[in-house]
């Protein structure tokens, strides 16, 4: 049932009520149109395009991603640009409308105008038969809606992250402000990036809803909660003022989880940890009378970085996460596969193998002691302020390094959030939760110092994974962007002392790029080792494959397998990353086919239970992904394969793990 917002003292009425029942004030009809998923409600006549259709001869349809209540958006390739463009079209009951047609193209005009870094970019607008499109740029990452739903209960993001959207989104609407007023600012318009960048939707569609056939002064087309008083009595005659009052509405929702509705409580009364300045901004942008609030983004946006200025100065005395008034939510941390973590290089073959692990005692020495070190030790048996001090003295180099590479602008970021949560919860005492989210911030931090030693390696972000229907907490990590090839695991039988495997050592040309295979689960550990990593877990692999922002646990892309997008069937391997389709969320290739990979989980892990080494010889391992012999697989299938097996469907890939504790970080750094 919808709700009416009073436009006088914002009291949040029921539907069908003609007055306030609070002021007696004439209320706006609001008609709201619902937006069905895409692939649920409005029937397949609202679809007007076909996976591989080609779209006025330029646009190859990849897939169907969204369906809002006024039209579909496609995910298509450019093939004149030549990369992955957004469609957008309007629903077939609006292109009989000659006006609202004729809106859709002018106010796409207008979008066309704006180029910002904060800003969707739109590149073509046209007609393909009776249908009217406009295509922009394909946005990777999440909505604030999504950003905001995903964070557990009880619990908000940091208000200095609030902040750093709230900045982006008020410089968008700095520059857009000399062209047009967006009109409908609300989380779902406000995308975050996987560089954490904020990018603002629907410029076009906003000013749509002006249309004198849609929209009267006592009718109202939009999000009403979002939507200044003067907007609500009448959405034609609005400024900038009117997108400052959602900019404060949907910063009083991230810190609060909720809208403000009727007399809005002061954000302080509810989440103490919001310093009181902020709280003033906040209450300035919601005024009801535009004249009381900021004339201008410009000048919201100066508010803004006064206040973000005296927090990292402490002046205020704050520098949290804030956290909703009531019990801190606490999360337990398991090891994935227990004991394994800690697993080097073991004396299985003979000398050759011992002599190698010989010469990495001090590497596998310092894992063990960073895995005995992770968030499963006892609350109280870590030096928190010692984290903190040393976090620190860190700072200034990760903001170096991570200005200094383009993949990792994002990471600190993350790492300055994380910093700031685990201090404040453990200000609360929500000791162990502040102890498990300090060892994150460390990873984050220590992450874009790594850059030299992890090329050809995706960064995999903290996060879960649900393996056989359990979820699993899986620490941040590197992960090879493609399973090894034949012709590195050849250098590395060369370069060992002594040599390995002589008939691997040499490659013929046309094969370097093939994954190496017909490896037993030791020799590719030799392989990891050599290289400093190791390889992954069963929950690492798994996570990487389709945990995170994953469209689903089977397949990279949405929907059932198809044909010819990943090497299943395929009757031999192909040169690593040849299925453009078969790359993860996380940016690996080849996990739904090419070839299986293994990992270092065991199949029963109580073989592993006691530390005898001898234990382990001959036991099944977890194998993960489908391979070119066989039929596609799902990615959350798993298989299992005997410790020596010599197999020409299995390969691997390895993964680097961050130090999550101050001797771990510091051996580290001095190795690189």
């Amino acid at each position: 049932m919808a709700k009416i917002k009073c436009p006088r003292c914002f009291y949040v009425n029921s539907e069908g009520e003609e007055r306030c029942a609070k002021c007696g004030t004439p209320l706006p009809k609001i008609r709201i149109e619902a937006k069905p998923t895409p692939g649920a409600g409005g029937g397949d006549s609202d679809i007007l395009f076909r996976r591989g259709q080609i779209v006025a001869n330029r646009y190859s349809v990849l897939n169907l991603i969204g369906r809002g209540g006024m039209g579909c958006i496609y995910k298509v390739h450019d093939n004149t640009l030549g990369e992955t463009v957004a469609l957008k079209t309007l629903l077939p009951q609006f292109l009989k409308d000659r006006l609202v047609v004729e809106r859709f193209f002018n106010e796409a005009k207008i979008a066309r105008k704006l180029a910002h870094p904060n800003v969707v970019r739109v590149h073509d607008i046209g007609t393909a038969g009776k249908v009217v499109y406009i295509s922009m740029e394909y946005l990777q990452g999440k909505s604030l809606r999504a950003l905001l739903e995903a964070q557990p209960t009880g619990r908000r993001l940091p208000v200095k992250q609030a902040l750093r959207i709230i900045d982006e989104l008020c410089a968008s609407l700095e520059y857009a402000h000399q062209y047009t007023i967006h009109r409908d600012i609300k989380p779902e318009n406000v995308m975050i990036g996987t560089d954490g960048g904020v990018k603002l939707m629907d410029f076009g569609i906003s000013k749509l809803m002006a249309n004198t056939r849609m929209t009267g002064a006592s009718v109202v087309m939009g999000t009403p909660f979002y939507m200044s008083p003067e907007q609500l009595r009448n959405s034609r005659d609005v400024d900038a003022r009117a997108d400052v009052f959602s900019v404060g509405v949907v910063l009083y929702e991230i810190l609060t989880g909720n809208v403000p509705t009727g007399v809005p409580k002061p954000v302080k009364e509810i989440v103490a940890e919001v310093p009181d300045e902020l709280d003033k901004v906040i209450t300035k942008c919601v005024e009801p009378d535009p004249k009381d609030r900021y004339q201008n983004a410009t000048e919201l946006r100066r508010a803004i970085a006064e206040v973000r200025s005296r927090m990292e100065n402490d002046a205020l005395g704050v520098a949290a996460q804030p956290a909703v008034r009531g019990r801190g939510m606490r999360i337990p941390y398991r090891k994935v596969a227990g004991v394994l973590v800690t697993l080097g290089l073991v004396a299985v073959t003979g000398g050759t193998l011992y002599a190698l692990e010989e010469r990495r005692t001090s590497l596998i020495e310092a894992a063990a002691v960073a895995a005995t070190e992770t968030p499963d030790t006892p609350a109280g048996a870590m030096n928190f302020a010692a984290y903190v001090d040393f976090i620190e003295a860190l700072r200034n180099r990760s903001r170096s390094a991570a200005q200094n590479s383009e993949r990792f602008t994002a990471l600190y970021t993350e790492a300055e959030g994380l910093r700031d949560m685990a201090v404040e919860n453990h200000r609360a005492g929500r000791t162990e939760f502040a102890n498990a989210k300090i060892r994150e911030a460390l990873q984050y931090y220590l992450a874009p110092m790594m850059d030299k030693v992890t090329a050809g390696m995706v960064f995999v972000p903290a996060g879960k994974v649900a393996i056989d229907g359990i979820a699993v907490s899986v620490p941040p990590f590197f992960m090879d962007e493609t399973e090894v090839t034949m012709e590195s695991f050849a250098t590395f039988c060369r370069q060992v002392d002594g040599g390995w495997r002589d008939g691997l050592a040499q490659v013929p040309e046309a094969q370097r790029d093939y994954p190496i295979v017909n490896v037993p689960y030791y020799d590719a550990q030799a392989y990891a080792a050599w290289c400093r990593k190791k390889l992954p877990t069963d929950a690492q692999w798994a996570h990487a494959a389709y945990g995170g922002s994953a469209p689903s646990d089977a397949f990279p892309w949405e929907g059932d397998y198809e044909a010819g997008a990943c090497n299943c069937g395929g009757g031999a391997p192909a040169p690593v990353g040849s299925f453009g389709r078969d790359l993860t969320w996380s940016g690996c290739y080849d996990m739904v086919g090419n070839v299986s990979e293994w990992t270092r989980t065991p199949e029963d892990a109580s073989d592993f239970m006691g530390g005898d080494q001898d234990a382990w010889f001959g036991k099944n391992m977890i194998v993960r992904g489908g391979n070119y012999g066989t039929a596609p697989q799902p990615l959350n299938h798993a298989a299992s394969a005997a410790y020596g097996l010599i197999n020409p469907a299995i390969g691997f890939r390895c993964v680097l793990e961050i130090p999550a504790t101050i001797q771990g970080a510091q051996d580290l750094l001095s190795s690189l």
